[in-house]
């Protein structure tokens, strides 16, 4: 049963990567491995439902991953929790063709397969982005003297699908242009990797060399998040050099973040001037045409129907970002398939009950985040981060105490909203802004807030 149960979980791993959240945890995440016997791997579904929509829907993409992790089987038996019986006693094979097979390495694709361009939803708020984007991954580099896309920076709110063009971007590339080096890297690894390569405990005396070799070396250079770049140790300074060599170099350079280069105050003019060079795009909250083209191919993806009154339902409600629309959309199906129901407008509103305030104003946590980052300029990876300047961890605790005071929402909920702080950091800082509440200054912040969010 141990060998069954390692292979499984290294199939899992891949079918994590190939298929969406949704998918994975509605009907992968509970098969379980029982045993290998006979040239046969049998797995365990917790239901006959369950048990025939991955027969149905996700075989191809099971035995698809254990091709690619070398496993080599004569059958995939799926069973029920009723028959399981007849499985765990046995013993399971031992023969050399179940080991991996010898292949040959293939160079690995760090970036997130479901990322593609063929997924991405496009609408009025992302048009010019998806375009710039595919255009890049097409011609990386090209400058006409007309419109330069070097560098491209594309910016906009949190789960809006930056990262998600930055993917797509290196999941084409590696498709189609594979001799292409292609490095993406977060803001926040850039500044792990640029201060270790200064520390005199690294072992590697060429540290620093290596480091700026590495990011020179590239053909394509993607940087996600820049509004977090440090001023601080000579940061921007290189970052500067790292850019210069590349773009005289023809080497394509695309940027990501919350903010256009003229609102991030914590940088440099020269590395803002760069950042302006080329072709700047934002991306703005989809419309609710777009939102409806989302669900509609999120389902199609995941093999599963929902009725036109919940699709529009969740279009009209969630309409602040991606990533939300997304995951309510994965609560509805799975508080369904938890109470064994087909999902109807009545089951999707008691799903998503909890997360909206019931007296028609419409307000989540999301939009309570937002429009507290907006009042005080900050980004929602700041406030929810673990940065504690006086400014961020103030409209942290304003955050904090207007989720509370508005939401029906528990205390680990709420700590999981701001990064899985505990409830005991909820309790202060809702204690602290209400005992400021007298406070001109705090009172001030608390209407205006509550003004822009209509409450």
């Amino acid at each position: 049963m141990e060998k069954a149960i390692n292979i499984w979980n290294e199939v899992k791993k891949e079918l994590s990567n190939k298929l969406s959240a949704t998918a994975y945890l509605v009907w992968i995440n509970s098969i379980e491995a029982i045993t290998i016997k006979d040239g046969e791997l049998v797995l365990c579904a917790p239901s006959k439902n369950s048990r025939d929509t991955v027969v149905k829907n996700y075989m191809e993409d099971i035995k698809f991953c254990l091709n690619i992790l070398g496993y080599s089987f004569t059958s995939i038996l799926v069973i029920t929790e009723d028959e399981k019986q007849f499985f765990v006693t046995e013993e399971e094979d031992d023969t050399l063709a179940l080991l991996k097979e010898a292949k040959k390495e293939k160079p690995v694709n760090p970036f997130v397969s479901k990322y593609t361009f063929d997924n991405f939803v496009v609408g009025d708020s992302n048009r010019l982005a998806f375009a710039s984007a595919k255009a890049v991954a097409e011609n990386p580099g090209l400058n006409d003297n007309l419109l330069s896309l070097n560098p491209l920076y594309i910016y906009g709110g949190v789960g809006l699908g930056k990262t998600h063009l930055l993917h797509s971007i290196g999941n084409y590339l590696a498709e189609n242009n594979p001799s292409v080096k292609v490095i993406y890297v977060p803001t926040e690894t850039l500044t792990n990797e640029y201060f270790a390569s200064l520390s005199k405990y690294s072992s590697d005396k060429d540290a620093y060399r290596n480091f700026r070799e590495k990011y020179t070396s590239c053909d394509v250079l993607m940087i996600d998040d820049v509004q977090f770049l440090q001023r601080k140790g000579g940061l921007q300074d290189i970052i500067f050099h790292i850019f210069n060599a590349l773009y005289m170099n023809g080497k394509q350079i695309v940027l990501s973040s919350d903010r256009s280069p003229r609102e991030i105050n914590d940088i440099e003019d020269r590395l803002r001037t760069r950042f302006e060079g080329g072709l700047m795009t934002d991306i703005d909250t989809p419309n609710i045409e777009t939102r409806i083209a989302i669900i509609i191919k999120k389902l199609e993806k995941e093999k599963v129907t929902l009725s036109d009154d919940i699709i529009y339902f969740l279009a009209e409600k969630i309409n602040t970002n991606i990533r939300e629309l997304e995951g309510s959309l994965l609560k509805v199906i799975m508080y369904s398939q938890l109470i064994n129901k087909v999902p109807t407008l009545e089951i999707a509103k008691e799903a998503l009950k909890v997360d909206t305030i019931e007296n028609g104003s419409n307000i989540d946590s999301n939009k309570i985040i937002e429009a507290v980052c907006q009042y005080f300029r900050i980004s929602q990876n700041e406030i929810v981060g673990k940065k504690r300047t006086k400014e961020i961890a103030e409209a942290r605790m304003i955050a904090i105490y207007l989720i509370r005071e508005l939401l029906d929402l528990p205390l680990v909920t709420i700590g999981q909203i701001f990064g899985g702080r505990d409830h005991s950091t909820i309790i202060y800082s809702h204690e602290k802004i209400s005992q400021s509440l007298n406070n001109t200054k705090v009172g001030i912040q608390i209407k205006d807030i509550r003004s822009m969010l209509k409450i």
